[in-house]
């Protein structure tokens, strides 16, 4: 599939004024009176879907970011529906002719007039081609794109003019605000989820049971995305599971373990799987809607797994240097109250069984401790970890006993017993003691010129201290105020002693340089003055 950049319709200005889009969300903002009673998680969601499309897609995208918002804001913002009145059929095949090129009669042999959904970005219809074959089309809402861009450039303005503080210091709000914007042309562009669906076909290429919608490409562009219909039923239809004979163990086993291999071996998972993404169809899981995904590198899959086989190990120190490892530090770090905490978590978590462990959570709880510590973990972590809770929510929906950590563990294992060269590691480990041989051999002579250098008083050592780093701070600034008020001492002794004199020019019967003297040691004193009261606060 050949693509250009995404363009952009223009929406008329009265369609969007950005001064009266401007007072629109601060009317909204004020209709919920946050300043008065502040930001619940409720009122957030509620401000959103009042502000329309763009923040409800900034809502839907920020409930996987347990890294900037609190985990009962996340939870509320994952409620946000997108559902709105339908377009007429008539507007809707007209974008249908804009973007492929033809008329509606001779591109398809019929269209549903009635949407199967109906979203704030996109209306879908089922429909029939030509040679008989049902499919269905998505069709983009005129000029959603372009008024989406437009809200976000009114934020990123106005992100630049507010200091805006997140939960967290690991999170810079600029870069947040293009993060979303970048996240959000992705999904306004269909040509990208119709080349994400296709690459998820070509990575289950001789798994049988599991499929998605086939992209019709003839029919897809930046606005329009065709693909096959799948007449099938949600994968949470427990009465259809029994009735139709289906093992819903194998079905939770088999769901758990393709997404597995999304995740660890192909690099590509899907972010949104609930069960209304999720169908049975003719014993085949179907993976559907895949605008919504989350990408990993193999840096990423193995420190992955190194974390995952840091609690089947229960190994602190392997844990903590996975999560450094996974994250790019945004300020000192403190490596004992680190590793404490890491332990604490491991502690609580350990001494369960891989039957009783929630690896989403317990994923969940290393993002917090991440951002804790000024960590800041790629965005595709914090998606992985939104999947593994809403997989676990269809598993358990299922009424069945799979446990997502032994599986998880289970899969771990696999891939390194796979990988395991047995020839290599022999001569791996022969030749790790060929060199430790070699190396003891110049230990005694070493060991004697480190008690040379000892007794001729020549040897250094030298000891960082780590912990210390707050107090010293502490420190430096009780220093600078001590030199502050020597200064400001010396300056009125000084002054007072010329004021004892006839010095000239005089002002008010004072010679000048004391007057001017006792002035910047007042204003010394009233920035001392300030300066204590803000840091006191």
């Amino acid at each position: 599939m050949i693509r250009n950049e995404m363009k952009l319709k223009n929406v008329p200005r009265e369609m969007f004024d950005e001064t009266k889009r401007l007072e629109e969300i601060l009317s909204v903002i004020r209709k919920h009176e946050i300043v008065k009673t502040g930001l619940t998680p409720e009122k957030l969601r509620h401000i959103l879907e009042d502000l329309g499309p763009t923040f409800i897609k900034i809502g839907q995208i920020m409930s996987s970011r347990g890294d900037f918002l609190p985990k009962e804001y996340c939870e509320e913002l994952e409620l946000l529906r997108a559902d709105v009145k339908p377009l007429d059929i008539e507007v809707i095949k007209k974008e249908i002719e804009n973007e492929l090129g033809a008329p509606v009669d001779k591109l398809f042999k019929s269209i549903d007039e009635k949407p199967l959904g109906s979203a704030s970005i996109a209306q879908v219809h089922a429909a029939v081609l030509p040679d008989g074959r049902k499919v269905v089309i998505k069709v983009q809402r005129p000029y959603v794109a372009d008024m989406m861009m437009k809200d976000f450039a009114l934020l990123s303005r106005a992100a630049k003019m507010a200091k805006i503080t997140p939960v967290n210091q690991t999170v810079d709000f600029n870069m947040l605000v293009e993060e979303l914007k970048e996240v959000s042309i992705n999904e306004l562009d269909f040509r990208i989820e119709a080349e994400t669906t296709m690459e998820f076909i070509n990575n289950m290429a001789g798994i049988k049971y599991v499929t998605c919608p086939i992209i019709e490409e003839a029919y897809t562009t930046q606005r329009v995305m065709t693909m096959s219909y799948i007449d099938g039923f949600s994968i949470g239809d427990i009465e259809k599971l029994d009735a139709e004979g289906y093992d819903r163990k194998e079905v939770a086993t088999k769901l758990v373990n393709n997404f597995l291999k999304q995740v660890l071996d192909d690099g590509l998972f899907h972010a949104d799987p609930h069960q209304g993404n999720l169908e049975i169809l003719n014993g085949k899981i179907v993976w559907l809607d895949w605008g919504m995904v989350g990408r990993f590198g193999k840096k990423e899959q193995n420190i992955l797994k190194t974390a995952i086989t840091a609690v089947v190990q229960k190994d602190v120190n392997l844990m903590k240097n996975a999560v450094i490892s996974l994250g790019k530090p945004t300020k000192e770090i403190n490596h004992p109250e680190l590793f404490n905490d890491i332990d604490e978590v491991m502690e609580r978590y350990c001494s369960m069984s891989l039957e009783d462990m929630n690896i989403g959570e317990l994923l969940g709880e290393v993002v917090e401790l991440a951002a804790k510590h000024g960590i800041s973990l790629p965005r595709g972590f914090s998606m992985l970890v939104r999947a593994l809770v809403t997989i676990e929510g269809v598993v358990s929906k299922l009424n069945v006993d799979v446990n997502m950590a032994q599986l998880f563990s289970g899969k771990v294992m696999q891939d390194m017993l796979e990988s395991f060269d047995l020839k290599q590691e022999m001569i791996g480990d022969s030749k790790a003691v060929y060199d430790s041989a070699k190396k003891s051999l110049v230990i005694p002579s070493l060991s004697a010129d480190l008690m040379k250098s000892v007794i001729k008083g020549q040897t250094k050592v030298n000891i960082e201290p780590v912990g210390f780093e707050p107090l010293m701070k502490r420190v430096e600034t009780l220093v600078g105020d001590m030199i502050l008020c020597i200064i400001m001492a010396s300056v009125i002794i000084s002054s007072s002693m010329i004021c004892t004199t006839n010095m000239q020019p005089q002002i008010l019967g004072i010679p000048a340089l004391g007057f001017f003297g006792f002035i910047f040691a007042f204003a010394m004193g009233i920035f001392l003055i300030i300066k204590i009261h803000k840091r006191r606060k």
